[in-house]
């Protein structure tokens, strides 16, 4: 593939061709050629550079989740240690982390709420994508991520029940 345009490309094979001996002013067909070396070699470059760009935002992502995950562990933790410390409990209930992103397998379905309808959340689109794009090692993140998540929604009430009949009752005021 040449990242040369395509009528770029004819005055190459015009100069290599029939005005391969002609010269204009600065304008020849080895200056004509080495440019278009150049210009090769600079793409491919780029080409390199946006595959890596591209390993480094999906490696972005999948951390950018596991701390999302780490995150909502630990506000479902320290809403329990707030139990009784109403005005920490009221920050914290201020907080609102947006739900982790389910790992997708390749092919982008959306995930299917309890509604029935299919959701999206907000900046999954990269994370999404970066997911079509993922390696074995990006799957054993995405597993870790998933059951973080899952022992998100029950670590309150593991907890709870660990300190239901020692903690003392709020009293309503």
């Amino acid at each position: 593939m040449t990242s040369l345009l395509p009528p770029v490309q004819s005055v190459l094979e015009l100069f290599k061709g029939p005005l391969s001996s002609v010269r204009f002013a600065d304008i020849d067909a080895a200056g004509l050629a080495n440019l278009a070396a150049e210009v090769e070699t600079a793409a491919s470059e780029v080409q390199r550079h946006e595959a890596d760009l591209a390993e480094l935002r999906q490696a972005l992502a999948q951390r950018q989740d596991a701390l999302l995950v780490l995150a909502q562990r630990a506000l479902a933790y320290a809403r329990v240690y707030a139990e009784n410390d109403d005005v920490l409990l009221e920050e914290l209930n201020r907080i609102s982390l947006p739900r982790a992103a389910k790992p997708r397998k390749p092919g982008g379905t959306k995930a299917v709420g309890a509604s029935g309808a299919a959701r999206s959340e907000p900046g999954t689109e990269a994370a999404s994508a970066a997911g079509a794009d993922a390696d074995a090692g990006g799957e054993k993140v995405d597993s870790e991520a998933e059951a973080a998540a899952e022992s998100v929604e029950a670590a309150p009430v593991r907890a709870a029940r660990k300190t239901r009949g020692t903690v003392p009752q709020r009293s309503s005021n």
